[in-house]
């Protein structure tokens, strides 16, 4: 891992600063439905990549709202298909307190590099204030590329002007810390909050 001070912290959304279960939205659109399958109605959508065609930006939230609405013969309205979409996630509160923590510090310089896409990000910005703090972002959606691209990363770091070696990527997928790792960015796997902060505060202090 390469040494330098930590001066930019690049955080992932999914399952680092929110968890969420995309099963929600699958069984709650069955559960609306009565006689819609949630497993065919989940492998419909994972079978077509239409999960990583919204993030990626080829489609919208409308589109996959047409697309399985026709296909299924989904009597569910726009609105609650929406609602159901975006309400998957919850607060990872020991991550919350660390952001805003971090954020205090003028050390610091703090980015959103995130796969989403405009319904779950806008979602998350009404109901998790604290993600607001990350105002410079790099979101898939808008940029039509999905980590673990490297294209992804050099653009936030190219965008933002940012030196990697003084870059630290928090990110839960392992293939996205590879691909980091590989540009030169310090990365740090979250899997769990108190390895988290062990592993933080180790690199922390070794580039002091």
């Amino acid at each position: 891992m390469p040494k330098g001070p930590i001066e930019n912290i690049v955080f992932d959304l999914g399952n680092t600063l929110v968890y969420f279960d995309f099963c929600y939205f699958y069984d709650r659109v069955a559960l609306h439905e009565k006689n819609l399958n949630a497993r065919k109605f989940k492998n419909f959508v994972l079978n077509n990549k239409y999960d990583l065609k919204i993030t990626r930006g080829t489609i919208t939230i409308k589109d996959l709202f047409r697309i399985l609405k026709r296909k299924f013969k989904l009597k569910i309205g726009y609105s609650d298909f929406l609602f159901f979409y975006s309400d998957i996630f919850w607060v990872n509160t020991s991550m919350k307190t660390f952001v805003e923590k971090i954020a205090r510090i003028k050390r610091f310089k703090i980015f959103l590099l995130s796969n989403t896409d405009s319904a779950h990000i806008n979602f998350i910005d009404r109901n998790f204030p604290f993600v607001r703090l990350l105002r410079k972002r790099v979101l898939s959606y808008k940029v039509k590329l999905n980590k673990p691209q490297k294209k992804i990363f050099q653009l936030i770091i190219h965008k933002y002007r940012l030196d990697p070696s003084k870059t630290l990527l928090i990110d839960d997928m392992k293939d996205n810390v590879v691909a980091s790792e590989s540009l030169g960015i310090k990365a740090i796997h979250y899997k769990n909050h108190k390895a988290f902060l062990k592993q933080f505060s180790r690199l922390n202090k070794t580039a002091d």
